[in-house]
């Protein structure tokens, strides 16, 4: 027998008087009302819903997006997946009918406003999770370079550099009569703000500090979505870089000889990627055309990155943003007609 089918408990709170001679149906209904809401007892009406005190438990839980409470102990990762049985979970501690996702979008950002935090609407409840938990660790770093750095690698997802020195002016290196002729360095003040669009990770640091850049760049630039969260080896030969994750693989390999790096996503496409030395490493940049969208939705995400840049900055300071996009080359990677946006 359950404890919806005892009766109530709280029974033995009140006076002797009050259940003395044998049982009280009234007042176990009655008080079985509130132990139902307060403590959560099994009750088929309740369609799983959590108590006030089982809520209670969790409370200090629900202010991370990890919300471990929805885990088991085992569970190690930083930030893992909310799947379908854990959004239920998660509903039954509040009392609301509307769909899952559209509720925990809606808390998601209500959280977010605890933190001064505007979520994009197009990022999917994974990507707005992962914000929300690393703000707060990047707002220590407020008005400095790194934590800009930081700040807009969030929000652009791409390869962020502030600049605050120039290189020494050499004509013909660093500097071109007519082109970036600049004599006597930045003004005081003055940083720049790179953004390469098709950086994608350094050799050497995948597996490694830039895992986390690669996966989000799978994702978001080929469409590789089973890419968040999988495992990344690197072979003992260190020419092939291993994506995993349940059934599905890819493999990113270099050709040093050739100066060729292929991804090769196994029963899907083979991408041609572009591989640079540059400062005693490998660095592997995205090759795919150019399209006239592509042009198009970051002239668009400029006014987003300026608007971050100009109320994170520190108000004394002054900058210039450089977004390092593909050039329109015809034949390269553009063809008059098709993807050229003039």
């Amino acid at each position: 027998m359950n404890q919806s089918e005892q009766g109530s408990n709280y029974l033995r709170f009140l006076p002797a008087v009050f259940h003395e001679g044998g049982e009280s149906p009234f007042l176990e209904r009655y008080f079985k009302i509130f132990e139902t809401i307060i403590s959560g007892i099994e009750d088929d009406e309740l369609n799983e819903k959590k108590g006030i005190l089982e809520t209670l438990n969790i409370i200090s839980d629900i202010f991370h997006p990890r919300f471990s409470f929805l885990f088991d102990d085992v569970e190690k990762s930083f930030l893992p997946p909310l799947k379908g049985e854990e959004k239920t979970k998660f509903k039954n501690y509040f009392r609301q009918d509307k769909d899952i996702d559209y509720f925990l979008d809606e808390f998601l950002r209500w959280l977010a406003g605890w933190m001064a935090l505007v979520l994009k609407d197009d990022w999917e409840l994974e990507k707005k999770r992962e914000v929300i938990a690393r703000i707060i660790p990047i707002y220590r770093m407020r008005g400095t370079k790194r934590g800009l750095e930081e700040y807009l690698g969030i929000y652009v997802g791409k390869h962020i550099n502030i600049i605050g020195e120039a290189e020494q002016f050499q004509v013909g290196t660093t500097s071109y009569v007519g082109k970036k002729g600049r004599i006597g360095g930045f003004p005081p003040y003055f940083f720049i703000v790179e953004v390469d669009v098709m950086y994608m990770f350094r050799w050497d640091n995948v597996p490694g500090g830039e895992s986390e850049r690669l996966l989000s760049y799978l994702k978001e630039d080929f469409g590789i979505d089973w890419a968040e969260g999988a495992d990344i080896h690197k072979s003992d030969d260190g020419k092939i870089t291993s994506i995993t994750r349940d059934d599905n693989s890819a493999e990113i390999k270099l050709d040093k000889e050739k100066g060729k790096v292929e991804l090769v996503v196994r029963g899907d496409k083979t991408y041609e990627l572009n591989v640079k030395k540059e400062n005693g490493g490998l660095i592997i940049y995205n090759a795919k055309n150019v399209r006239a969208s592509d042009i198009k939705k970051w002239k668009n995400k400029k006014k987003v990155i300026e608007r971050i840049i100009n109320s994170e900055k520190p108000m004394h300071t002054d900058y210039w943003l450089n977004i390092k996009q593909p050039r329109i080359t015809l034949g390269v990677n553009s063809n008059i007609g098709e993807n050229t946006l003039l």
